[in-house]
């Protein structure tokens, strides 16, 4: 059994895939291509060669490749323009989906900075470190979502 900063991949599986899933649904709008990137972001860990020194590490390259596992999913040919959101967001808690509509309308990029911020509690320098981005550039863009996001809901609430 491989071990991976001191873990199995049962563990992993265990303690990771909340994350993982949520990420990738906020991502795709789509829970079973949520879980197959998940399934995906295991079947290349378990063929990874690079040790890990710390879950931390673990954690943070397990993100950055469902990250771009959800990009790969965007750029193959089954994927239509949009992706309705539909029911299965239920396991999404009540506050998050007051504001989830409106998170799914931003960019690819903003919205990753933006889950990673508020849903994952990361800081701006721990986003840069994992996006490989300038840490102002995520400020930046962090900024520009809340102003959007704020525009989004003054808007909603009105109507």
């Amino acid at each position: 059994m491989k071990n991976f900063a001191g873990l199995c991949v049962q563990e992993i599986v265990q303690t990771y895939s909340d994350t993982l899933i949520r990420i990738a649904v906020h991502q795709t709008k789509n829970m079973s291509e949520a879980e197959d990137i998940v399934q995906e972001v295991y079947m290349t860990l378990m063929k990874q060669r690079k040790s890990f020194d710390h879950e931390d590490h673990l954690k943070a390259w397990l993100i950055k490749v469902t990250f771009n596992k959800c990009k790969d999913y965007f750029k193959s040919s089954r994927v239509k323009k949009t992706v309705p959101i539909t029911e299965e967001m239920s396991f999404i808690a009540k506050e998050e989906q007051m504001v989830l509509t409106e998170i799914f309308e931003l960019n690819p990029k903003e919205r990753v900075i933006v889950y990673l911020h508020y849903y994952e509690g990361y800081t701006t320098a721990e986003i840069a470190n994992l996006l490989g981005m300038n840490i102002n550039t995520i400020g930046s863009k962090l900024r520009r979502a809340r102003m959007k996001l704020k525009i989004m809901l003054e808007e909603g609430s009105t109507v």
